[in-house]
């Protein structure tokens, strides 16, 4: 059995039907097929009734409808044509779970499935996903031997207790009314994906758009604790950890003064946020001797120079360094200045600034994605777990193409909102607090209709490719917002 070292989840349950797989249509035409058998009908408005529930409460409901079997022939029955079904369909895991099962396998972190469903179609299912990535399947076997089934929490519980973890330190997925309130009663936090029947808001739970919301950094964005995410905050360099925009400015006027070249304001506003690099240039177009080099070096000393016995942090930022070396957050500089002008500013953080990425450090500067890309690389963290904080337009951008989300600093030119975006009114707002109530970049997604399916012959359903294809295509033009902004949560 697998062990993790994560602080949150220690492990993650799903359900079956509807979260792992949608065999919910497999099950329906099963079931109208049995009906039918014994000169029955089998209702949509049936399907709602046992939704979620215990094969029981199936059993007693084709019994009303004419089958006239006892309970372990007509399960039996049951299981075999939904095993014929399934043979004949072989349904994919649904999108968006596939990619979270290789997150949590990849992490280490224990997982099972729960369900009220049959053991050995939970088992069919479980061998799509990476190799031994279960450890724990509680099904109808389990069941027969005295768990009582969703919605009591014995099954969730049993699970933990195979597993060896604290409920509490759980994460279930679920789609149904009796799997939510099976694992709340068992003490664990609850994300809800679309199913065939609404769940109600409740505490301790979020309810997702779409199953292709899924992530690993979702699921620890929700540790009740707030421990777990972010495991990095990213950090602009001038106009956002330290107030050194005057110096580059006056570093500018007097290099382009030794070219006699006279350095504006409005030069000022048209390089922010870009490399010094492009500075340079714009005073050799201008007609200044030398190498693009050779100017770069000349304006970047003039800043080191500057600010070499006091580095200006801005409002509150010595604060949050020392909150993020606390909670063992690493932090970053991220910048398209150059190495001497932020070295002072890292020796003056030791404890909390972990890595630097320099113009020098990158092929390509801010807004492409790779300053951020290569930052995250060095804290050996993976994109979606880190924050960055910004206070330009190329440096938004740069972050939330690398897939993070950017809360946005008062700059020198006022940033307009994209997607990913978290304007602040004051420096003093960025607080480890905020950081974490953020959360990691999710896809908006409208919400998916599970019900679409039961309303006929899974047969008739589209191709898996063709719907795979369509399924890439949505999530590519999906906008990605902080989850905070897309999904609906009910805190503990």
């Amino acid at each position: 059995m697998r062990m993790s070292s994560r602080t949150f989840p220690q492990a993650v349950l799903f359900d079956h039907d509807g979260t792992l797989m949608d065999t919910e249509p497999l099950w329906d035409l099963a079931k109208r097929r049995l009906a039918a058998e014994h000169g029955g009908t089998w209702t949509a408005q049936d399907t709602d009734d046992v939704m979620g529930r215990s094969i029981g409460l199936t059993l007693q409901r084709l019994r009303e409808r004419g089958v006239e079997l006892e309970d372990r022939a007509m399960g039996e029955r049951l299981v075999l044509l939904s095993r014929e079904l399934l043979r004949e369909q072989d349904p994919e895991l649904i999108p968006g779970v596939e990619a979270l099962l290789e997150e949590v396998a990849a992490a280490g972190i224990p997982a099972g499935i729960v369900t009220n469903a049959t053991t050995e179609i939970a088992e069919h299912t479980a061998a799509k996903g990476p190799e031994n990535m279960f450890d724990v399947i509680i099904g109808d076997r389990e069941l027969a031997q005295g768990i009582a089934a969703k919605p009591s929490p014995e099954g969730y519980l049993e699970a933990a207790r195979r597993l060896r973890v604290d409920p509490a330190q759980c994460i279930a997925i679920e789609d149904s009314p009796s799997g939510v309130e099976a694992a709340q009663a068992a003490g664990m936090t609850v994300v809800v994906v679309p199913g065939a029947l609404p769940v109600d808001p409740q505490r301790g739970t979020v309810h997702l758009t779409d199953h292709r919301q899924l992530s690993l950094a979702l699921l620890e964005w929700l540790d009740p604790q707030h421990r777990s995410w972010p495991k990095a905050v990213l950090l602009d360099h001038d106009g956002t950890l330290v107030d050194t925009e005057p110096e580059w400015a006056i570093a500018k006027r007097t290099v382009a003064r030794s070219f006699g070249q006279e350095w504006t304001e409005e030069d000022d506003m048209a390089t922010l946020g870009r490399t010094v690099q492009e500075s340079a240039q714009l005073m050799l177009d201008r007609g200044a001797q030398g190498e693009l080099q050779e100017v770069t070096d000349r304006i970047g000393a003039e800043v080191a120079a500057a600010t070499a016995e006091h580095v200006p942090f801005l409002p509150a930022r010595p604060q949050l360094l020392d909150e993020l070396a606390e909670a063992a957050i690493p932090a970053a500089i991220v910048t398209n200045a150059l190495a001497a002008v932020i070295a002072g500013t890292a020796a003056a953080a030791p404890h909390a600034i972990r890595a630097a990425v320099s113009r020098e450090d990158v092929e390509h500067a801010k807004p492409h994605p790779e300053p951020y890309l290569t930052a995250a690389e060095r804290l050996m963290t993976a994109p979606e777990d880190c924050i960055a904080v910004e206070d330009s337009i190329a440096g938004a951008q740069s972050a939330t193409a690398a897939g993070m989300p950017v809360v946005i600093v008062p700059g020198e030119r006022e940033v307009p909102t994209e997607p990913g975006f978290v304007p602040v009114a004051r420096h003093e707002d960025v607080t480890l607090e905020l950081l974490r109530s953020i959360g990691p970049l999710v896809p908006e997604l409208p919400r998916c209709d599970m019900t679409a399916d039961l309303q006929g012959d899974p047969s008739e359903a589209s191709a898996g490719a063709d719907a795979a294809d369509r399924s890439r295509a949505e999530l590519a033009g999906a906008p990605r917002r902080p989850a905070s902004q897309v999904l609906r949560l009910n805190r503990v």
